[in-house]
This record gives structure tokens, sequence and C-alpha cells, in this order.
């Protein structure tokens, strides 16, 4: 067995109301608060019971809520500058994944010289940053206990991945709880992007028996939950089991990276604001075609997970069964999904933008097929039809 090196500093805390002991960690770490939200979150009660929570600590709160949900690296230094100013101890993030990849950035530079420009094109951090806590509102967020953080640079409308040293997150608080106001299609397609980045890491070249066991669990319990949620989305014990395939998915890829499905939904993100879940959904089933034969045995064990009977089928006939399921269990959520990009009304042009995009990213380079921009093509113009 290879050699496997990783750390997790983060401290997580994780279940039903786990909220409510934020004025704990925060009196613990900081007194000076600069909280970051996007505008669904800003009129929402979550941020009204946060702001309770540390004046309860006497803890006056400034709240920055203009973050909207395409924004771009511009906001960023707008948002660091005030951060700065205020002085503030500690940053919080609540949102989706675009504010908490801001706020998290805007915690690193509160403790570094020069604009985000700089650490997009190569400038070393110092080491250090602003405490900072993340609290997702969505069942995952992938960079959330690593030391990187995503963002669409400005100047080009790409998706960047940037690693500086001391960029991290100290506290990670998950609490299923105040996830009830997901609408149902949108917690649909961040599950099956769970699902998805569990099977590519599943395959991954870097994956090892530490987490396999942990990204096959995150697969199932995708599968026996995703329906029930749908239904019954008032379900917080449905939902606390979602959270725990998310943060499977986010300890997971520190070790495993990510794959195909993720480096292109980057892509399509930049400029064409494709939903990366949405991106993600529509190409799975393509990706598990592209990785077929030289993955075989990994996506039959795939498939007996998602229920399929694959006794005495040829390895790769049983492989195949993979499809088959995500395509059956797709179905069967009765959500409307999207089933290619056409219908989402891009260009063909937008689909070598996003492979350009796509070929940069170190994580293509972790998957069992190697993939040149040529194949991200082919696997874009199957999934556009």
């Amino acid at each position: 067995m290879r050699i496997s090196e990783f750390t997790i500093p983060t401290k997580v805390e994780f279940g039903v109301d786990s909220l409510a002991r934020l004025g704990h960690f925060i009196s613990s770490i900081g007194d000076r608060v600069f909280i970051i939200v996007d505008n669904l979150v800003a009129d929402s009660d979550i941020l009204q019971n946060v702001e309770g929570i540390l004046k309860s600590k006497n803890i006056e709160p400034i709240v920055y809520d203009g973050v909207l949900p395409g924004a771009d690296s511009s906001v960023i230094d707008e948002v660091a500058l005030i951060a700065r100013k205020s002085r503030a101890n500690v940053i919080i993030g609540i949102g989706s994944s675009r504010v908490c990849n801001i706020a998290k950035i805007v915690s690193f530079l509160c403790k570094n010289e020069g604009d985000l420009m700089d650490y997009i094109l190569g400038r070393e951090g110092n080491g250090d940053r602003v405490a900072y806590v993340e609290i997702p509102v969505v069942f995952r967020e992938i960079y959330s206990l690593t030391g990187s953080a995503f963002l669409t640079d400005a100047s080009d409308q790409t998706n960047k991945v940037i690693s500086p040293d001391g960029m991290g997150t100290d506290i990670l608080l998950i609490d299923p709880a105040i996830m009830s106001s997901i609408p149902v299609d949108t917690a649909a397609y961040i599950a099956l992007d769970i699902l998805t980045l569990s099977i590519e890491g599943y395959i991954s070249l870097k994956v090892n028996p530490l987490v396999e066991p942990v990204l096959l669990r995150g697969i199932e319990i995708v599968y026996y939950n995703l329906q029930n949620y749908i239904k019954n989305p008032l379900d917080v014990t449905t939902r606390e089991n979602l959270c725990i395939a998310g943060l499977f998915i986010a300890i997971a890829n520190i070790i495993t990276g990510f794959g195909i499905a993720f480096s292109l939904s980057m892509g399509m993100n930049g400029k064409s604001r494709i939903s990366k879940s949405i991106a993600s959904s529509i190409l799975l089933p393509y990706i598990i075609d592209y990785n077929l034969n030289v993955a075989a045995p990994r996506f039959a064990k795939i498939a007996r997970v998602m229920g399929k009977d694959i006794e005495g089928l040829e390895e790769t006939e049983a492989a195949e069964k993979a499809i088959e399921a995500i395509k059956e269990f797709k179905e069967s959520l009765g959500v409307k999904l999207y089933k290619n990009f056409k219908e989402l009304n891009l260009a063909k042009d937008d689909l070598a933008e996003a492979a350009e995009v796509a070929v940069r990213f170190e994580d293509i380079n972790s998957i069992p097929r190697r993939a040149s921009f040529e194949n991200l093509m082919e696997i874009l113009e199957k999934a556009y039809q």
C-alpha cells in the first residue's frame, strides 16, 4: 500500500442544532466578528439566529450581505478592505459554496499583504489568517477542510483554485436544522453532485483503503436518502444523512482529489455561470462510460451498492450496470432534471471554453484514464445532445 499523508486541522462541529454552540466557540477565538453572507441568507432566519447567539456573548458583529449568487473576484478585495478596516479577528462565512469560499479568502487576506490578484498570480502567503468559521447552508462544501478555495477571476471570468500558505478553516459547523429552506430541485442537484464526487473519488488513482469505505458509504447514503428527502424535505434526519455524505466527500477528497466532472463543472460555472451541481449531474453517466474499461471492478461495486444484481455477470457487464443504476435513480426521483447541456441553451462554443479551463485543473490527473482537451470535448459533446 502506498504511503498516504494528510492533515485535517479544522474543528468540525456536526449535528442538529449545533449552531447553538457557535457563541461558545467564537468567544474563545475572538471578539470582533465580521459575517459574510449572500442576499438570500441575509433575508433568512439563519442570520438573525447567528446575530442573536453572538449578541448573547456581548459580541456585536459587522455583516456584509452584498455577495450576489454569481459574485466574482472583484468583490473579494472590496470585502477584505472592509474587514481589514474593522480590525476583525473572526470571519464567519454563512451560505452556499461561493459565499463560503469568498469568506475563506477574506480571512486569509486580512492577515496577508497585497490584493487577491497577487495570490492568483502565485504569491505565497505568510502562513497566517484571521480565524475563519464556516457555516454552510447546503449539504456539502468540498473545500471546507482544505487549504484551498475557489473563485471566479474577474479578469477572464474563469474559475480558479488558490492554495496560499495560511488559507484554511478553523471551525466547520454543519447544522442540518438550518437547511430546511433549500428548494427541492436545488437539493436534488447538490445530492447528485455528492454522488458524482463520491464515484470519481472511489475510482481515483489516489484512493486508498482509508477512504474507500467512506466513499462507498457516501454513495449508499445518497441512493437511499435522496428520494425520501424529495418526498419530505422537512425530515431533519434525512437532511442529516445527506450532510454526512457531504462531509464524507470533504474528508475523502483531501486524499483522492477530484476528477473530470468536477473540473468540467468548474469550467462551465465560470463564464457560462451554469451551476456546478447541475453540470455534474448531467456529466455523471458519461464520466462512468469514459472510465468504464479501466475501472470496471470499482464500477461493479458501485452498481451493487445501488441495488443492482450483478451475480454471475462478466466484470464489464457488471460495471455497465452502474450507468443503468444512475439513470434509473435520477428518473425515480420525481424531480424534473436537465438531461443534457442543450437544454441549458449553451452554445457549442461554450463547451470548448469549459474544456480549456478543465484541462488546466490538477485534479484532472487523478482519474484512471487520462483526459486530453480532445477527450473532454468528446465527453461534453455526448452530454450536449
